[in-house]
């Protein structure tokens, strides 16, 4: 998926949200999103999660800190644990349970900060966390049925901290499906995305880092998930905007093995799904 106009607005928007995450003076403010404007100038029509990873880098760079979303991700990890047993009552009243694990997964992809016109605060999210699980979403639940039958073996791509609590939950229960996992997060700190490192101390089930950027990219992912990814005995479950974004540049050589889970927090992602912004989405590509 390549930059939408929408795109480089909302790319300026979280560079200012970030930056008041870390910096006080508004000259710090300014050097990070002058920066990052001339950046933008010069890599028109890449895919925004890249140019994204670039304003992550900036800011980083200029703040002197590896992880701004640190308290942030904490925080939502808490927030995350608390609203789980409602996850829990809601996957054991449903009568499809495969369909409770994808409205799970994806209603926790709610928990992203800073996406231009996505109302989301971890103060307020628990109040509204039950309803969301009952919205309509879109895709082929029956292909995904399919699917998680036809394969044994899942590699899970995480993305969000707190998200990925939930991420856990449906993970173990596809592990009583007799699925063998192995899961898959970021290789360092970008975004509010959750680490390997991380992971690892919440899950005993087998962690591999994939990339250092937002979303994936087949230049710098760990040699392990290079190869989970394009194994044809493995079915892939990719979470959220930032993966879709750079694995839809590659997701025709994945054709029958994997699903995207996420809810559609902006316009051009929302357009390229073929689906309303704010969406619950299951796509099987």
């Amino acid at each position: 998926m390549r930059m939408a106009s929408d795109c480089y607005i909302c790319i300026l928007d979280r560079a200012k949200f970030e930056s008041d995450l870390v910096f006080t003076d508004d000259k710090d403010k300014l050097g990070v999103v002058e920066e990052l404007l001339g950046f933008m100038a010069c890599h028109k029509g890449d895919v925004p999660a890249l140019v994204g990873t670039q304003r992550e880098k900036i800011i980083q760079r200029h703040s002197n800190n590896p992880d701004p979303y640190k308290v942030l991700k904490e925080d939502s990890n808490r927030l995350a644990r608390e609203l789980l047993p409602i996850a829990k009552q809601f996957y054991d009243k449903s009568e499809n349970k495969v369909e409770a694990l994808i409205r799970i997964a994806a209603a926790s992809n709610s928990m992203e900060f800073g996406v231009k016109g996505h109302d989301f605060d971890n103060s307020t999210f628990g109040s509204i966390f039950a309803s969301i699980l009952g919205e309509r979403f879109d895709g082929d639940l029956a292909e995904v049925e399919k699917r998680l039958s036809n394969f044994a073996n899942i590699f899970y791509i995480l993305d969000n901290s707190g998200e990925a609590i939930f991420d856990l939950f449906v993970i173990e229960k596809l592990r009583g499906l007799d699925k063998t996992i192995i899961i898959g997060a970021k290789s360092e700190p970008v975004l509010n995305d959750i680490t390997a490192q991380e992971v690892q101390g919440m899950t005993e089930v087998k962690v591999v880092p994939t990339s250092p950027i937002v979303g994936i990219s087949l230049d710098c992912i760990g040699l392990e998930a290079l190869d989970l990814l394009f194994n044809p005995s493995w079915l892939v479950i990719s979470k959220g905007m930032g993966n879709f974004e750079t694995m839809s540049e590659f997701d025709s050589r994945l054709k029958g093995k994997l699903i995207y889970v996420m809810r559609a927090k902006c316009q051009p992602v929302a357009s390229a799904l073929e689906v309303r912004k704010g969406t619950l989405v299951v796509k099987s590509v």
